[in-house]
């Protein structure tokens, strides 16, 4: 495997308290990457930087709930660690909401969570002296449902691909700051969010979702590898796609 693809970079990943988020963060110090985690949680964020390999690490326990609160996030991330080479952000919620229970506060919710957290993102750390003005990279965590449609989850699928009509937007809007915009669109990934997804089903739904991964089903590792190429130099010519992570899931 490739070592220090990540070596000396900062990088913030929010929703690091678990799953995604926080097996990206323990391979991104794995290759060499100077970590902030940010999540809801601080005893899991705790654990999350015990496992982190290194120094130079630090947790932020936020919410993204509003511009306010990305706002002094970004702030007391630079100030803590100087100007950000990447972000990925992996913060998110998903929710089963069929159309007959679907509330106005659960759209909200969920866009809020999903959508807008990752626009005023970019707002607050494309301001001069927050990145890396040779280049850096801006990752959101998509999804198949953005692109394949799957019952009851219309509000969630409809936020995942904002992101990435959001992503080309900032993409060319950010490139001449050498600012990459990307998004990663994972399959059904073996996390606890996809566990408590999974307790809602019947098995044989559950069975029906899982062979629609032709490789099987993904880990969180699966999605960590994709976003340390994407937040590499190796990607440096890469911006305004989306890289679909699946199993083969979307092929179909």
């Amino acid at each position: 495997m490739i070592a220090n693809l990540l070596k000396d970079k900062v990088v913030l990943i929010t929703g690091a308290s678990s799953g995604i988020g926080k097996q990206t963060a323990v391979f991104f110090s794995q290759q060499g990457a100077k970590v902030i985690v940010t999540g809801r949680n601080q005893e899991r964020l705790a654990d999350t930087v015990s496992q982190l390999q290194g120094d130079k690490h630090f947790s932020l326990c936020s919410n993204l709930d509003s511009a306010d609160d990305v706002e002094q996030l970004i702030k007391t991330a630079v100030t803590q660690m100087g100007p950000i080479d990447g972000v990925v952000h992996c913060a998110g919620v998903q929710k089963t909401l069929p159309l007959k229970v679907l509330k106005e506060n659960h759209f909200d919710d969920i866009f809020n969570a999903n959508v807008k957290s990752a626009q005023f993102l970019a707002k607050s750390i494309s301001r001069k002296g927050r990145f890396n003005p040779q280049g850096s990279s801006l990752i959101f965590l998509s999804s198949v449902a953005a692109i394949c449609g799957e019952p009851a989850i219309s509000t969630y699928a409809a936020s995942k691909a904002a992101l990435q009509g959001l992503s080309k937007s900032l993409a060319l809007e950010l490139a001449r700051l050498k600012v990459r915009v990307n998004c990663i669109a994972p399959g059904h990934v073996q996390t606890e969010m996809a566990k408590e997804f999974s307790q809602q089903l019947t098995s044989e739904q559950y069975m029906a979702i899982a062979d629609k991964h032709p490789l099987g089903l993904g880990t969180p590792e699966d999605i960590a590898h994709a976003a340390a190429f994407l937040t590499s130099d190796m990607a440096r010519w890469v911006t305004g796609t989306t890289l679909y992570v699946d199993g083969g899931y979307s092929a179909h």
